[in-house]
């Protein structure tokens, strides 16, 4: 067949520029391969695992006590049961005698959970093998003994009993799905939590509904069955399926995934810049073949034909070889990734994720290939209009591949309408700089005028290069920036922050907990109250009870009329002054914060209508306040007007200030003498997240390595094709008598000038872009790193130089009669 003959000899003639198109095409698809498989093994072992993370078929939860009523409307609507659990949990300070801790405290029943379990370290496990812990015992974690200082069999108290510590837990399948995800949990047997007296009205606690069904449904339909079921249940009432706990893993997981789908987009596009810069060179070199071919009788379908299939195989080559790397090393590559996630999972060859790819591909070919072949094959030149609607294809393409690569939503289609909008605008002004200032004179410096030539008669190039740098420098300077910017957020001086939050505090143990708290050398401040509510009406309109509105009809609510200096009116007016209507008359003065007022579409002067333990009471939204909640001091999304509320029952928040105290000795003291309270050490919480926010970002930066690699990889790629096509100029420059050390100056000059303002542009472009995210994720938490900025404004510069450097001196050096004979 012709042209598969034709394919076949551009192969075999053009073996230089098929090793540089795959070794660039490979590098540009391999993280985002590696990516999108490290996805599709994550859905696998997740859908597999999901039920054991769940420990059930079906969880019903709430924060209230389920009555008998509820329980048996649920059990009408549900298939038939095989086993069924009531289950509770809370938390509390547990102590040791010499540290104390705030604690998880999880009520265990026979049985339960249905799928997964626990595993000792003496690798007993439960529920198979092993009985409840007895009404004095408790099971606990290793860290638990850590942060205790205690060992098995020792004792620690919880309320105003001690227990002594029975099993150590190895493996737990619901760690993952916790009431509180900062806090180590502590198994007690049903009577042992009943010997706490922890559990009393108003305690803050969560109680479940266990359910194991006769049939073996899949995690789908329990979801479907899920979704139906709360629509017709009080909106007090969440129901879980399995799905829910593997989608909260998968959450744990999102800020990761988005940031190396982000990476993994910002490499692809850089290789796809450089496999169209290639591929249309490639075309313009053979171009007399195509006229000659089309003039001794190919028809130009069959041209067209032979360089889409030569395109589709030089990309079909690179994928073969990427993929065969992935599936040869999958097996390495978990206990690596394993390392960073809390979550054991085995890596699938999924091959529909290698056919879906090889189609991706298939599409990717045809819409690069088309608009760069056509205007060849066709022998006309076309209106920057027609070039414009040939590549929209193209566009769409990737618009919609980058939507569907990131976890969370839209956020690979926004970044890549970004990035191309970016290239598009950069192109477009070069393009119209280039032509305007089309230099054409002559300075002293001969070095200088060739390098000026150059840059404004190689467009293409000048441009390609100049964006290829540009967007690789923006994305090295934007992601340390960023994460410089969350980690000074989360790492700020503890100093200036609370050392102890204060939780389900009585309204009359205030001045007690308060002398005792000065008494050891430190304040209590910021108390707030907290009443528990649920929102029935926004302009009266009943609240669904579908989806997310309801499971956020209920809130917490608090009342105070001054402003917090970490608080801010952005729109409406402050409190009027304290609620004087004895009837509820008139509506309460309500501030929403800003974003969950747009969470749940409330404007200023919307009404809302709140049920406070059966009393509906309706407010007025006045004001609309910013709060910057990494200060870490208690704020509520709802403030209503004081005066109103004030008389309902309620628990009370408050902090400890730092100071020269014992915190060891203060958490111990406020245990022991009140036993119900719950004391957070913030410093500690705050300082474990911060390390794992460290991580994290070291994690990140290091994969942005991989990214600015390719892109750099790419750009040299970009120069050294664009030298071996500057052959020709070379012996024309030698032959009239211009020295080779004026050559390779002009060299030098020419991608020195290009990758210098690239930098300098890139630079500025990732800063501005680090502030906006900054500002808009950690409310103008912003941390400059001029330090970085530096390295990467001298790194890519003198890299590029030296490049240029090493191929120049390499041809340049060649005689006449070789540089004439190429």
């Amino acid at each position: 067949m012709l042209v598969v003959e034709l394919v076949s000899k551009a192969l075999k003639r053009s073996k230089s520029f098929s090793f540089i198109f795959i070794l660039n095409f490979c590098l540009a698809i391999a993280s985002l391969s590696y990516l999108q498989f490290f996805k599709t093994s994550i859905d696998t072992s997740l859908d597999e695992k999901a039920k054991s993370l769940l420990g059930a078929d079906l969880v019903v939860s709430s924060r209230f006590p389920i009555s008998d009523i509820q329980k048996e409307q649920i059990k009408n609507k549900l298939p038939q049961i095989k086993a069924y659990d009531e289950g509770i949990s809370t938390v509390s300070m547990v102590a040791s005698s010499k540290r104390a801790r705030l604690m998880e405290l999880v009520q265990i029943n026979k049985g339960f959970p249905y799928y997964g379990g626990l595993t000792f370290n003496d690798n007993s496990t439960y529920p198979k093998g092993q009985t409840l812990p007895k009404e004095n015992e408790v099971w606990v974690y290793q860290e638990v003994l850590d942060l205790l200082e205690l060992k098995a069999n020792d004792t620690l108290k919880i309320g105003s009993k001690n227990y002594t510590i029975g099993k150590v837990i190895k493996e737990d399948s619901l760690k993952n799905i916790s009431f509180s995800g900062f806090m180590p949990k502590i198994y007690l047997s049903p009577e042992g939590l009943k010997r706490s007296e922890l559990l009393k009205f108003g305690s803050t606690a969560r109680y479940k509904l266990n359910y194991l069904f006769e049939e073996n449904l899949s995690n789908d339909k329990l979801e479907a069955l899920e979704e139906q079921i709360e629509s017709q249940l009080d909106r007090t009432l969440r129901v879980l399926s399995p799905n829910d706990g593997r989608d909260r893993l998968i959450a744990v997981l999102n800020f990761l995934t988005n940031f190396l789908s982000l990476v993994s987009l910002i490499s692809f596009f850089l290789g796809l810049v450089g496999l169209i810069y290639l591929y249309s060179g490639f075309l313009r070199k053979h171009q007399d073949d195509i006229y000659v071919l089309n003039d001794i009788g190919v028809s130009k379908r069959n041209l067209i034909m032979t360089y889409l299939l030569h395109l589709f195989v030089l990309i079909s080559i690179a994928t073969v070889l990427v993929f065969t790397f992935i599936t040869a090393s999958s097996q390495f590559i978990g206990p690596l990734i394993q390392k960073y996630i809390d979550f054991s999972f085995d890596f699938s060859l999924d091959y529909m994720f290698f056919v879906k790819s090889a189609v991706v591909l298939f599409v990717l070919s045809l819409s690069i290939g088309l608009p760069l072949i056509l205007p060849l094959v066709q022998r006309q030149k076309r209106k920057l209009s027609k070039v414009i609607l040939s590549f929209l294809p193209f566009v769409g393409f990737l618009l919609v591949l980058s939507h569907f690569v990131t976890p969370s939503k839209y956020i690979g289609f926004f970044f890549a309408l970004s990035v191309l909008v970016i290239i598009a605008l950069l192109f477009s002004i070069g393009s119209f700089l280039l032509k305007r200032f089309d230099f054409t004179g002559h300075f002293d410096n001969l070095a200088l005028s060739l390098a000026l030539k150059n840059i404004t008669r190689q467009k293409r190039t000048s441009l390609t290069l100049f964006t290829a740098i540009l967007l690789c420098t923006a994305f090295f300077s934007l992601i340390p920036q960023v994460g410089s910017s969350l980690s000074n957020v989360l790492t700020k001086s503890v100093e200036e922050r609370p050392r102890f939050f204060v939780v389900d505090a009585k309204e009359e143990q205030l001045k007690d907990i308060s002398k005792q708290v000065e008494k050891l050398g430190a304040k209590l401040e910021n108390v707030a109250p907290m009443i528990r509510a649920r929102v029935l009406k926004i302009n009266e309109r009943e609240q669904s009870q579908k989806g997310e509105n309801a499971r956020n009809s209920a809130v917490n609510l608090s009342y105070r009329n001054d402003l917090k200096p970490s608080e801010q009116i952005i729109e409406g007016r402050e409190f009027s002054g304290v609620y004087d209507s004895s009837d509820f008359a008139k509506p309460i003065e309500l501030s929403v914060e800003k974003r969950y007022a747009k969470r749940r579409g409330i404007n200023l002067g919307d009404t809302v209508v709140f049920d406070v333990l059966g009393l509906e009471l309706e407010a007025k939204v006045v004001n609309i306040r910013t709060v910057k909640w990494t200060e870490f001091t208690p704020n509520f999304f709802l403030l209503l007007q004081e005066g109103a509320i004030n008389d309902a029952p309620k628990t009370m928040l408050a902090t400890i200030s730092t100071g020269e105290y014992n915190a060891t000795k203060m958490l111990l003291n406020l245990t022991d003498k009140f036993p119900s309270l719950t004391v957070i050490d913030v410093k500690n919480l705050f300082e474990s997240f911060a390390t794992v926010v460290k991580d994290v970002s070291s994690i990140t930066e290091k994969m942005s390595l991989y990214s600015v690699f390719i892109g750099l990889l790419m750009s040299f790629i970009i120069i050294q094709y664009q030298m071996n096509l500057q052959k020709n100029n070379i012996l024309r420059l030698k032959m009239i008598g211009i020295k080779n050390k004026t050559i390779k100056n002009s060299f030098l000059l020419e991608f020195g000038l290009i990758s210098l303002t690239a930098s300098i542009l890139g630079i500025v472009l990732g800063s501005v872009g680090s502030y906006f995210i900054s500002d808009l994720l950690f409310e103008s938490y912003w941390d400059f790193r001029a330090d970085i900025l530096l390295l990467y404004f001298l790194l890519i510069p003198i890299l590029t130089i030296l490049v240029v450097s090493f191929f120049t001196s390499k041809i340049i050096h060649q005689k006449e009669n070789v540089l004439f004979g190429e």
